[in-house]
Protein backbone atom coordinates (compact mmCIF):
# COMPACT_ATOMS: atom_id res chain seq x y z
CA UNK A 1 0.00 0.00 0.00
CA UNK A 2 1.47 3.38 -0.95
CA UNK A 3 1.60 6.52 1.16
CA UNK A 4 -1.35 8.14 -0.66
CA UNK A 5 -3.60 5.22 0.25
CA UNK A 6 -2.44 5.34 3.86
CA UNK A 7 -3.26 9.03 4.05
CA UNK A 8 -6.65 8.44 2.47
CA UNK A 9 -7.51 5.87 5.13
CA UNK A 10 -6.52 8.10 8.05
CA UNK A 11 -7.49 11.59 6.91
CA UNK A 12 -11.07 11.42 8.16
CA UNK A 13 -9.99 10.80 11.72
CA UNK A 14 -8.25 14.15 11.96
CA UNK A 15 -9.90 16.56 9.56
CA UNK A 16 -12.10 19.21 11.09
CA UNK A 17 -15.64 18.14 10.33
CA UNK A 18 -14.50 15.20 8.18
CA UNK A 19 -16.58 12.04 8.05
CA UNK A 20 -15.40 8.62 6.96
CA UNK A 21 -17.86 7.05 4.50
CA UNK A 22 -20.36 4.82 6.24
CA UNK A 23 -18.99 5.60 9.71
CA UNK A 24 -21.42 8.21 11.00
CA UNK A 25 -25.04 7.83 11.97
CA UNK A 26 -27.48 9.93 13.94
CA UNK A 27 -26.51 9.19 17.52
CA UNK A 28 -29.82 9.64 19.23
CA UNK A 29 -33.37 10.76 18.70
CA UNK A 30 -35.44 13.00 20.95
CA UNK A 31 -33.53 13.51 24.17
CA UNK A 32 -35.50 12.61 27.27
CA UNK A 33 -33.45 12.70 30.47
CA UNK A 34 -34.04 9.88 32.91
CA UNK A 35 -32.72 10.81 36.34
CA UNK A 36 -32.33 7.12 37.13
CA UNK A 37 -29.70 6.50 34.47
CA UNK A 38 -26.84 4.51 35.99
CA UNK A 39 -23.27 5.40 35.03
CA UNK A 40 -20.12 3.28 34.91
CA UNK A 41 -16.78 4.77 33.88
CA UNK A 42 -14.22 2.07 33.08
CA UNK A 43 -10.65 3.36 32.88
CA UNK A 44 -7.79 1.09 31.84
CA UNK A 45 -4.13 1.83 32.40
CA UNK A 46 -1.73 2.31 29.45
CA UNK A 47 -3.76 0.54 26.77
CA UNK A 48 -2.76 1.77 23.33
CA UNK A 49 -5.06 2.71 20.46
CA UNK A 50 -4.01 -0.44 18.59
CA UNK A 51 -4.27 -2.91 21.47
CA UNK A 52 -7.96 -3.74 21.14
CA UNK A 53 -10.16 -5.01 18.34
CA UNK A 54 -12.27 -1.88 17.89
CA UNK A 55 -9.79 0.11 15.80
CA UNK A 56 -7.77 -2.71 14.25
CA UNK A 57 -9.14 -2.25 10.73
CA UNK A 58 -8.86 1.54 10.70
CA UNK A 59 -5.22 1.81 9.64
CA UNK A 60 -2.94 -0.12 7.28
CA UNK A 61 -0.41 -2.62 8.60
CA UNK A 62 2.41 -0.62 7.03
CA UNK A 63 1.99 2.05 9.70
CA UNK A 64 2.88 -0.43 12.45
CA UNK A 65 6.35 -0.73 10.98
CA UNK A 66 6.99 2.92 11.86
CA UNK A 67 7.27 2.05 15.58
CA UNK A 68 9.51 -0.66 17.00
CA UNK A 69 8.84 -2.27 20.34
CA UNK A 70 11.31 -3.51 22.94
CA UNK A 71 13.04 -6.86 22.70
CA UNK A 72 10.85 -8.25 25.47
CA UNK A 73 7.71 -7.91 23.34
CA UNK A 74 9.16 -8.55 19.92
CA UNK A 75 7.21 -10.98 17.75
CA UNK A 76 5.59 -11.24 14.35
CA UNK A 77 3.49 -8.07 13.95
CA UNK A 78 0.65 -9.93 12.28
CA UNK A 79 0.40 -12.41 15.14
CA UNK A 80 0.38 -9.58 17.67
CA UNK A 81 -2.29 -7.75 15.70
CA UNK A 82 -4.33 -10.95 15.49
CA UNK A 83 -4.18 -11.22 19.29
CA UNK A 84 -5.34 -7.62 19.65
CA UNK A 85 -8.26 -8.28 17.30
CA UNK A 86 -9.68 -11.07 19.46
CA UNK A 87 -8.62 -10.11 22.99
CA UNK A 88 -11.74 -8.10 23.92
CA UNK A 89 -14.93 -9.47 22.32
CA UNK A 90 -17.17 -7.99 25.02
CA UNK A 91 -15.73 -4.53 24.44
CA UNK A 92 -16.23 -5.04 20.72
CA UNK A 93 -19.90 -5.78 21.41
CA UNK A 94 -20.21 -2.56 23.41
CA UNK A 95 -18.62 -0.66 20.53
CA UNK A 96 -20.85 -2.31 17.93
CA UNK A 97 -23.90 -1.24 19.91
CA UNK A 98 -22.59 2.12 21.09
CA UNK A 99 -20.52 5.11 20.03
CA UNK A 100 -16.89 4.54 19.07
CA UNK A 101 -14.89 7.75 19.33
CA UNK A 102 -12.28 7.81 16.58
CA UNK A 103 -10.60 11.05 17.66
CA UNK A 104 -10.49 11.00 21.47
CA UNK A 105 -7.67 12.57 23.47
CA UNK A 106 -6.56 12.69 27.08
CA UNK A 107 -5.20 15.97 28.44
CA UNK A 108 -2.03 14.38 29.79
CA UNK A 109 0.05 11.46 28.50
CA UNK A 110 0.72 10.17 32.06
CA UNK A 111 -1.52 8.53 34.65
CA UNK A 112 -2.05 10.93 37.55
CA UNK A 113 -2.73 14.19 35.70
CA UNK A 114 -4.92 12.39 33.18
CA UNK A 115 -7.06 10.96 35.98
CA UNK A 116 -7.28 14.34 37.70
CA UNK A 117 -8.69 15.86 34.51
CA UNK A 118 -11.17 13.02 34.05
CA UNK A 119 -12.49 13.41 37.60
CA UNK A 120 -12.85 17.20 37.42
CA UNK A 121 -13.82 17.85 33.80
CA UNK A 122 -11.10 20.51 33.78
CA UNK A 123 -7.61 20.87 32.41
CA UNK A 124 -5.54 19.61 35.32
CA UNK A 125 -3.00 22.42 34.88
CA UNK A 126 -5.65 24.85 36.15
CA UNK A 127 -5.08 23.46 39.64
CA UNK A 128 -1.35 22.71 39.36
CA UNK A 129 -1.23 19.07 38.20
CA UNK A 130 1.38 18.78 35.44
CA UNK A 131 3.20 15.58 36.35
CA UNK A 132 2.65 12.45 38.41
CA UNK A 133 4.76 14.00 41.18
CA UNK A 134 2.11 16.70 41.67
CA UNK A 135 -0.47 14.08 42.62
CA UNK A 136 1.94 11.88 44.58
CA UNK A 137 3.46 14.68 46.66
CA UNK A 138 0.49 17.04 46.97
CA UNK A 139 -2.64 15.30 45.72
CA UNK A 140 -5.69 16.57 43.86
CA UNK A 141 -6.70 19.76 45.74
CA UNK A 142 -9.80 19.50 47.89
CA UNK A 143 -10.93 22.80 46.39
CA UNK A 144 -11.76 20.88 43.20
CA UNK A 145 -15.20 19.28 42.95
CA UNK A 146 -15.00 15.71 41.70
CA UNK A 147 -17.43 13.76 39.56
CA UNK A 148 -18.50 11.36 42.34
CA UNK A 149 -19.34 14.26 44.66
CA UNK A 150 -21.87 15.56 42.15
CA UNK A 151 -23.46 12.14 41.74
CA UNK A 152 -23.51 11.62 45.49
CA UNK A 153 -25.30 14.93 46.06
CA UNK A 154 -27.91 13.85 43.51
CA UNK A 155 -28.74 10.72 45.50
CA UNK A 156 -26.58 8.20 43.65
CA UNK A 157 -24.67 5.41 45.36
CA UNK A 158 -21.04 5.87 44.35
CA UNK A 159 -18.09 3.47 44.23
CA UNK A 160 -14.41 3.77 43.38
CA UNK A 161 -12.75 0.46 42.57
CA UNK A 162 -9.15 0.02 41.41
CA UNK A 163 -6.41 2.58 40.88
CA UNK A 164 -6.96 5.94 42.64
CA UNK A 165 -3.57 7.64 42.18
CA UNK A 166 -4.71 11.22 42.85
CA UNK A 167 -4.25 11.37 46.62
CA UNK A 168 -1.15 12.63 48.42
CA UNK A 169 0.75 9.43 49.07
CA UNK A 170 1.68 7.89 52.38
CA UNK A 171 3.87 4.80 52.49
CA UNK A 172 4.55 1.95 54.87
CA UNK A 173 7.60 -0.13 53.88
CA UNK A 174 7.39 -3.89 53.72
CA UNK A 175 10.30 -6.33 53.98
CA UNK A 176 12.22 -6.30 50.70
CA UNK A 177 10.91 -8.84 48.21
CA UNK A 178 12.27 -7.41 44.97
CA UNK A 179 13.41 -3.96 43.92
CA UNK A 180 10.06 -3.36 42.23
CA UNK A 181 8.23 -0.49 43.93
CA UNK A 182 4.91 -2.10 43.01
CA UNK A 183 5.56 -4.92 45.46
CA UNK A 184 7.56 -3.32 48.24
CA UNK A 185 5.31 -0.74 49.86
CA UNK A 186 1.81 -0.13 51.10
CA UNK A 187 0.96 3.11 49.34
CA UNK A 188 -2.14 5.01 50.32
CA UNK A 189 -3.14 8.64 50.84
CA UNK A 190 -3.80 11.23 53.49
CA UNK A 191 -7.36 11.17 54.92
CA UNK A 192 -8.62 14.32 53.20
CA UNK A 193 -7.69 12.81 49.81
CA UNK A 194 -9.23 9.42 50.54
CA UNK A 195 -11.95 8.37 48.08
CA UNK A 196 -14.48 8.15 50.91
CA UNK A 197 -13.84 11.84 51.56
CA UNK A 198 -14.04 12.78 47.87
CA UNK A 199 -17.57 11.70 47.04
CA UNK A 200 -17.45 7.91 47.09
CA UNK A 201 -19.65 5.78 49.35
CA UNK A 202 -17.53 2.68 48.74
CA UNK A 203 -13.85 2.19 47.98
CA UNK A 204 -11.74 -0.83 47.15
CA UNK A 205 -8.39 -0.18 45.52
CA UNK A 206 -4.89 1.29 45.79
CA UNK A 207 -3.24 4.71 45.49
CA UNK A 208 0.08 3.98 43.77
CA UNK A 209 0.90 4.14 40.08
CA UNK A 210 0.72 0.37 39.87
CA UNK A 211 0.53 -2.76 41.95
CA UNK A 212 1.33 -6.42 41.56
CA UNK A 213 -1.49 -8.54 40.18
CA UNK A 214 -1.13 -11.17 42.91
CA UNK A 215 -0.75 -10.68 46.66
CA UNK A 216 -0.76 -6.90 46.44
CA UNK A 217 0.12 -5.31 49.79
CA UNK A 218 -1.53 -2.02 48.79
CA UNK A 219 -5.23 -2.87 48.61
CA UNK A 220 -7.67 -1.03 50.86
CA UNK A 221 -11.35 -1.54 51.51
CA UNK A 222 -12.44 1.79 52.86
CA UNK A 223 -9.71 2.82 55.29
CA UNK A 224 -8.61 -0.74 56.06
CA UNK A 225 -5.60 -2.38 54.43
CA UNK A 226 -6.88 -5.80 53.31
CA UNK A 227 -5.44 -8.99 51.91
CA UNK A 228 -5.53 -9.51 48.17
CA UNK A 229 -7.55 -12.46 46.93
CA UNK A 230 -6.57 -14.04 43.64
CA UNK A 231 -5.89 -12.00 40.52
CA UNK A 232 -6.32 -8.23 40.98
CA UNK A 233 -8.29 -7.62 37.77
CA UNK A 234 -10.77 -10.36 38.63
CA UNK A 235 -11.08 -9.06 42.18
CA UNK A 236 -11.83 -5.53 40.95
CA UNK A 237 -14.54 -6.95 38.69
CA UNK A 238 -16.08 -8.94 41.54
CA UNK A 239 -16.12 -5.84 43.74
CA UNK A 240 -17.91 -3.85 41.03
CA UNK A 241 -20.48 -6.59 40.47
CA UNK A 242 -21.16 -6.88 44.19
CA UNK A 243 -21.64 -3.11 44.51
CA UNK A 244 -24.10 -3.09 41.61
CA UNK A 245 -26.04 -6.02 43.03
CA UNK A 246 -26.26 -4.36 46.44
CA UNK A 247 -27.54 -1.07 45.01
CA UNK A 248 -31.13 -2.26 45.03
CA UNK A 249 -33.40 0.29 43.36
CA UNK A 250 -30.97 3.16 43.91
CA UNK A 251 -29.17 4.68 40.91
CA UNK A 252 -25.42 4.15 41.00
CA UNK A 253 -22.17 5.60 39.71
CA UNK A 254 -19.15 3.28 39.49
CA UNK A 255 -15.63 4.43 38.69
CA UNK A 256 -13.85 1.18 37.81
CA UNK A 257 -10.17 1.92 37.23
CA UNK A 258 -8.45 -1.33 36.29
CA UNK A 259 -4.67 -1.39 36.71
CA UNK A 260 -4.27 -3.54 33.58
CA UNK A 261 -2.22 -3.57 31.44
CA UNK A 262 0.18 -1.45 33.55
CA UNK A 263 3.37 -3.12 34.77
CA UNK A 264 4.40 -5.28 36.61
CA UNK A 265 3.57 -8.12 34.25
CA UNK A 266 6.11 -10.70 35.42
CA UNK A 267 3.40 -12.99 36.77
CA UNK A 268 1.13 -14.74 34.31
CA UNK A 269 -2.56 -13.98 34.22
CA UNK A 270 -4.80 -16.92 35.24
CA UNK A 271 -5.08 -19.76 32.76
CA UNK A 272 -8.72 -18.91 32.00
CA UNK A 273 -7.53 -15.68 30.35
CA UNK A 274 -4.65 -17.30 28.45
CA UNK A 275 -5.96 -17.77 24.90
CA UNK A 276 -3.18 -16.46 22.65
CA UNK A 277 -0.33 -17.98 20.66
CA UNK A 278 1.87 -15.27 19.14
CA UNK A 279 5.13 -17.16 19.57
CA UNK A 280 6.20 -14.87 22.42
CA UNK A 281 4.87 -15.79 25.90
CA UNK A 282 5.30 -12.18 27.07
CA UNK A 283 3.00 -10.94 24.30
CA UNK A 284 0.54 -13.74 25.02
CA UNK A 285 0.41 -12.74 28.68
CA UNK A 286 0.03 -9.04 27.87
CA UNK A 287 -3.10 -9.75 25.87
CA UNK A 288 -4.28 -12.14 28.58
CA UNK A 289 -4.27 -9.19 31.00
CA UNK A 290 -6.57 -7.36 28.60
CA UNK A 291 -8.72 -10.45 28.17
CA UNK A 292 -9.19 -10.40 31.94
CA UNK A 293 -10.52 -6.85 31.70
CA UNK A 294 -12.82 -7.92 28.88
CA UNK A 295 -14.11 -10.89 30.82
CA UNK A 296 -14.85 -8.42 33.60
CA UNK A 297 -16.82 -6.20 31.23
CA UNK A 298 -18.81 -9.23 30.16
CA UNK A 299 -19.58 -10.16 33.75
CA UNK A 300 -20.69 -6.61 34.56
CA UNK A 301 -22.94 -6.43 31.51
CA UNK A 302 -24.49 -9.80 32.39
CA UNK A 303 -25.21 -8.47 35.87
CA UNK A 304 -26.82 -5.33 34.47
CA UNK A 305 -28.88 -7.34 32.00
CA UNK A 306 -30.07 -9.71 34.71
CA UNK A 307 -31.19 -6.69 36.74
CA UNK A 308 -32.90 -5.13 33.73
CA UNK A 309 -30.51 -2.16 33.84
CA UNK A 310 -28.21 -2.60 30.84
CA UNK A 311 -30.49 -0.58 28.57
CA UNK A 312 -30.36 2.51 30.78
CA UNK A 313 -26.78 2.35 32.04
CA UNK A 314 -24.25 4.65 30.39
CA UNK A 315 -20.88 2.90 30.19
CA UNK A 316 -17.77 4.85 29.21
CA UNK A 317 -14.58 2.94 28.40
CA UNK A 318 -11.25 4.68 27.85
CA UNK A 319 -7.52 4.53 28.58
CA UNK A 320 -5.69 7.06 30.73
CA UNK A 321 -2.96 7.50 28.08
CA UNK A 322 -1.26 5.65 25.25
CA UNK A 323 0.76 2.47 25.53
CA UNK A 324 4.33 2.47 26.82
CA UNK A 325 7.15 1.57 24.45
CA UNK A 326 7.67 -1.57 26.56
CA UNK A 327 4.51 -3.21 25.25
CA UNK A 328 3.56 -5.27 22.20
CA UNK A 329 2.28 -4.29 18.80
CA UNK A 330 -0.07 -2.97 17.54
CA UNK A 331 0.77 -0.65 20.44
CA UNK A 332 -0.57 2.80 19.51
CA UNK A 333 -1.67 1.78 16.05
CA UNK A 334 -0.83 4.37 13.39
CA UNK A 335 0.37 7.00 15.84
CA UNK A 336 3.92 7.98 16.67
CA UNK A 337 5.10 8.18 20.26
CA UNK A 338 4.09 6.57 23.52
CA UNK A 339 2.96 7.25 27.05
CA UNK A 340 4.67 10.32 28.49
CA UNK A 341 5.07 12.08 25.14
CA UNK A 342 3.14 14.94 23.56
CA UNK A 343 2.60 12.91 20.42
CA UNK A 344 -0.58 11.19 19.32
CA UNK A 345 0.77 7.86 20.51
CA UNK A 346 0.70 9.23 24.06
CA UNK A 347 -2.49 11.29 23.86
CA UNK A 348 -4.87 9.73 21.29
CA UNK A 349 -6.73 6.99 23.17
CA UNK A 350 -9.50 4.44 22.70
CA UNK A 351 -12.89 5.67 23.96
CA UNK A 352 -16.32 4.05 23.70
CA UNK A 353 -19.75 4.97 25.08
CA UNK A 354 -22.59 2.46 25.40
CA UNK A 355 -26.11 3.56 26.38
CA UNK A 356 -28.76 1.63 24.43
CA UNK A 357 -31.65 3.69 25.78
CA UNK A 358 -30.33 6.88 24.19
CA UNK A 359 -27.33 6.32 21.89
CA UNK A 360 -27.54 4.79 18.44
CA UNK A 361 -24.51 2.84 17.16
CA UNK A 362 -22.08 5.11 15.35
CA UNK A 363 -18.43 5.91 14.77
CA UNK A 364 -17.82 9.49 15.78
CA UNK A 365 -14.89 11.14 13.98
CA UNK A 366 -14.92 14.74 15.34
CA UNK A 367 -12.46 15.63 18.12
CA UNK A 368 -13.39 14.91 21.76
CA UNK A 369 -11.47 14.77 25.04
CA UNK A 370 -11.47 12.86 28.32
CA UNK A 371 -12.59 16.03 30.13
CA UNK A 372 -15.93 15.58 28.33
CA UNK A 373 -16.76 12.43 30.30
CA UNK A 374 -17.79 14.37 33.42
CA UNK A 375 -20.31 16.73 31.78
CA UNK A 376 -21.64 13.97 29.51
CA UNK A 377 -22.35 11.58 32.37
CA UNK A 378 -23.86 14.30 34.56
CA UNK A 379 -26.13 15.45 31.76
CA UNK A 380 -27.18 11.86 31.13
CA UNK A 381 -28.28 11.65 34.75
CA UNK A 382 -30.08 14.99 34.65
CA UNK A 383 -27.60 16.58 37.06
CA UNK A 384 -26.72 20.25 36.61
CA UNK A 385 -23.22 21.06 35.36
CA UNK A 386 -20.69 23.20 37.26
CA UNK A 387 -19.87 26.49 35.55
CA UNK A 388 -16.07 26.19 35.49
CA UNK A 389 -15.73 23.12 33.28
CA UNK A 390 -13.47 22.78 30.25
CA UNK A 391 -15.28 19.65 29.11
CA UNK A 392 -18.64 19.62 27.33
CA UNK A 393 -21.63 17.30 27.09
CA UNK A 394 -20.91 15.19 24.01
CA UNK A 395 -24.42 13.92 23.34
CA UNK A 396 -25.66 17.01 21.42
CA UNK A 397 -22.71 16.72 19.01
CA UNK A 398 -23.13 13.01 18.26
CA UNK A 399 -24.35 12.38 14.75
CA UNK A 400 -22.91 15.71 13.62
CA UNK A 401 -19.55 16.79 12.19
CA UNK A 402 -19.00 19.22 15.06
CA UNK A 403 -15.79 19.03 17.10
CA UNK A 404 -16.41 19.21 20.84
CA UNK A 405 -13.37 21.50 21.10
CA UNK A 406 -11.98 23.97 18.61
CA UNK A 407 -8.55 23.15 20.03
CA UNK A 408 -7.03 20.86 22.66
CA UNK A 409 -3.99 21.90 24.71
CA UNK A 410 -1.24 20.08 26.57
CA UNK A 411 1.47 21.42 28.89
CA UNK A 412 3.98 19.85 31.26
CA UNK A 413 7.02 17.58 31.06
CA UNK A 414 7.46 15.78 27.74
CA UNK A 415 9.03 12.64 29.17
CA UNK A 416 11.32 10.68 26.87
CA UNK A 417 11.47 7.93 29.52
CA UNK A 418 9.01 5.98 27.40
CA UNK A 419 10.48 6.77 23.99
CA UNK A 420 12.20 4.53 21.48
CA UNK A 421 15.44 6.31 22.41
CA UNK A 422 15.26 4.85 25.90
CA UNK A 423 14.93 1.11 25.29
CA UNK A 424 18.07 0.43 27.31
CA UNK A 425 16.32 1.79 30.41
CA UNK A 426 13.60 -0.84 30.13
CA UNK A 427 16.13 -3.64 29.73
CA UNK A 428 18.07 -2.45 32.77
CA UNK A 429 14.86 -1.91 34.76
CA UNK A 430 13.84 -5.51 34.14
CA UNK A 431 17.25 -6.70 35.32
CA UNK A 432 16.96 -4.51 38.43
CA UNK A 433 13.47 -5.41 39.60
CA UNK A 434 14.20 -9.12 39.24
CA UNK A 435 17.37 -8.63 41.32
CA UNK A 436 19.74 -9.66 38.57
CA UNK A 437 21.65 -6.44 39.19
CA UNK A 438 22.14 -4.27 42.27
CA UNK A 439 22.21 -1.00 40.36
CA UNK A 440 19.06 0.99 39.62
CA UNK A 441 18.83 2.14 36.00
CA UNK A 442 19.43 5.75 35.11
CA UNK A 443 18.82 7.68 31.93
CA UNK A 444 18.98 11.28 30.76
CA UNK A 445 15.54 10.70 29.25
CA UNK A 446 13.84 10.16 32.61
CA UNK A 447 13.69 13.88 33.45
CA UNK A 448 10.94 15.59 31.47
CA UNK A 449 11.47 18.94 29.80
CA UNK A 450 8.93 21.78 29.87
CA UNK A 451 6.92 21.41 26.69
CA UNK A 452 3.50 22.19 25.33
CA UNK A 453 1.32 21.26 22.40
CA UNK A 454 -1.88 22.37 20.74
CA UNK A 455 -4.01 20.67 18.12
CA UNK A 456 -6.45 22.74 16.10
CA UNK A 457 -8.06 21.47 12.94
CA UNK A 458 -5.50 19.55 10.91
CA UNK A 459 -2.49 21.05 12.70
CA UNK A 460 -0.51 19.80 15.70
CA UNK A 461 2.12 22.19 17.08
CA UNK A 462 4.59 20.97 19.68
CA UNK A 463 7.18 23.19 21.41
CA UNK A 464 9.98 22.29 23.82
CA UNK A 465 10.73 25.37 25.91
CA UNK A 466 14.05 23.93 27.13
CA UNK A 467 15.64 23.09 23.79
CA UNK A 468 13.65 25.60 21.74
CA UNK A 469 12.52 22.88 19.34
CA UNK A 470 9.36 23.67 17.38
CA UNK A 471 7.52 20.98 15.42
CA UNK A 472 4.42 21.36 13.26
CA UNK A 473 2.57 18.44 11.70
CA UNK A 474 -0.36 18.21 9.36
CA UNK A 475 -1.98 15.24 11.05
CA UNK A 476 -4.53 14.83 8.27
CA UNK A 477 -1.87 14.23 5.64
CA UNK A 478 0.65 12.81 8.10
CA UNK A 479 -1.04 10.97 11.00
CA UNK A 480 2.24 9.27 11.89
CA UNK A 481 3.94 12.66 12.51
CA UNK A 482 6.85 11.90 10.20
CA UNK A 483 7.08 15.13 8.17
CA UNK A 484 7.82 18.27 10.18
CA UNK A 485 6.56 21.35 8.26
CA UNK A 486 6.99 24.40 10.52
CA UNK A 487 9.40 26.12 8.11
CA UNK A 488 6.79 26.06 5.36
CA UNK A 489 3.93 27.29 7.58
CA UNK A 490 5.30 29.95 9.89
CA UNK A 491 1.93 31.73 9.96
CA UNK A 492 0.27 28.57 11.34
CA UNK A 493 2.97 28.28 13.99
CA UNK A 494 2.42 31.90 15.05
CA UNK A 495 -1.36 31.50 15.19
CA UNK A 496 -1.23 28.32 17.26
CA UNK A 497 1.38 29.81 19.57
CA UNK A 498 -0.95 32.76 20.15
CA UNK A 499 -3.82 30.37 20.97
CA UNK A 500 -1.59 28.57 23.45
CA UNK A 501 -0.56 31.81 25.15
CA UNK A 502 -4.20 32.73 25.77
CA UNK A 503 -4.88 29.30 27.25
CA UNK A 504 -1.67 29.25 29.33
CA UNK A 505 -2.61 32.51 31.03
CA UNK A 506 -5.09 30.55 33.14
CA UNK A 507 -2.65 27.92 34.44
CA UNK A 508 -1.71 27.53 38.10
CA UNK A 509 1.74 26.99 39.56
CA UNK A 510 2.61 23.29 39.91
CA UNK A 511 1.75 21.53 43.14
CA UNK A 512 5.17 19.84 43.24
CA UNK A 513 6.72 19.85 39.77
CA UNK A 514 9.55 22.26 38.97
CA UNK A 515 8.46 25.89 39.23
CA UNK A 516 11.36 26.83 37.00
CA UNK A 517 10.02 24.54 34.29
CA UNK A 518 6.53 25.96 34.81
CA UNK A 519 7.80 29.50 34.25
CA UNK A 520 9.08 28.39 30.86
CA UNK A 521 5.56 27.28 29.95
CA UNK A 522 3.85 30.55 30.84
CA UNK A 523 6.49 33.12 29.92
Amino acid sequence: MNVKKIIKLMVGVFALGAVLPGQTAAAMGGRVIDEKTNVIVVLVDDQGFGQLPVYSDDYPDEMLLLTKTTERYRCDEQKAKAAAKVCMPNLQKLADNGVTFMNAHVTSPVCGPSRAALLTGRYQQRFGAYDNCDLVKAGLPVSETLLPELFQRAGYRTAMIGKWHVGKRTKTPLPLQTNDYHKNSIAHCIPEHHPLNRGFDYYFGFNSSGTTYYNSPSLFRGFENVKAEGYATDQFTDEAVQFIEESGADPFFVYLAYSAPHIPLEDAAPEKHQRFDTGNPEVDNYYATLAAVDDGLGKICQTLEKRGELENTLIFYLSDNGAVIDSPQPMNGPFRGNKGMFRHGGMHVPMIAHWPAKLKPSRHTPRVASIDVLPTTLAAAGIGLPENLDGVDLVPTLGTNEDAHEAIFWAGPDIMHWSEDNKAFWRDYWEYVTERTDDAPSSPHVAGEASWAVQKGRWLLRCNEVTGAVELFDVCADPGERSEVSAAHSEIVDALRADYKVWAAGLAKPLAWSEEQYERLVK
